[in-house]
């Protein structure tokens, strides 16, 4: 199986030594570097299953897409399976609640039709209070 994998980081990203790993799209915003996802690579290596980290990521000023879970849509549109990583919070019915019951903003959220369209969640969960140490940093 020919699997194309993504992640935005380090921890992230040694889960996938044995894959392939497609080089990032560096971008200058406002005299700083950032890089992206770049799903013309991806699309071109024809893989099977692509693995996506952070759905509701904002891409820097000049990707192709505003949003990650546009990025993982084309990718579905080329007929590309995709794994993909979102935390609860960032489902955007889930936001309000989430946000009064740890006090913390949610800046970037995932529209609920995107999350209508997967075949399949597996939670992977925390303790509330590591979940509220995560959101506070950041």
């Amino acid at each position: 199986m020919k699997i194309a994998c993504f992640f935005c980081g380090t921890t992230s990203s040694s889960h996938c030594s044995r894959l392939e790993n497609v080089p990032r799209r560096k971008l200058n915003y406002k005299g700083a570097f950032f890089e992206e996802m770049d799903v013309d690579a991806i699309i071109a290596r024809t893989p099977q299953v692509a693995l996506v980290d952070e759905l509701a990521h904002t891409n820097v000023e000049g990707s192709k897409h505003r949003k990650r879970y546009d990025d993982v849509l084309e990718l579905l549109n080329a007929n590309i399976d995709v794994l993909s990583t979102v935390n609860v919070q960032h489902i955007e019915s889930l936001t309000p609640l989430v946000q009064q019951i740890t006090g913390v903003p949610v800046r970037e959220t995932v529209p609920d039709w995107v999350i209508q369209r997967v075949n399949e969640i597996v939670l992977v969960d925390l303790t509330p209070e590591a979940l509220q140490t995560r959101m506070r940093r950041g």
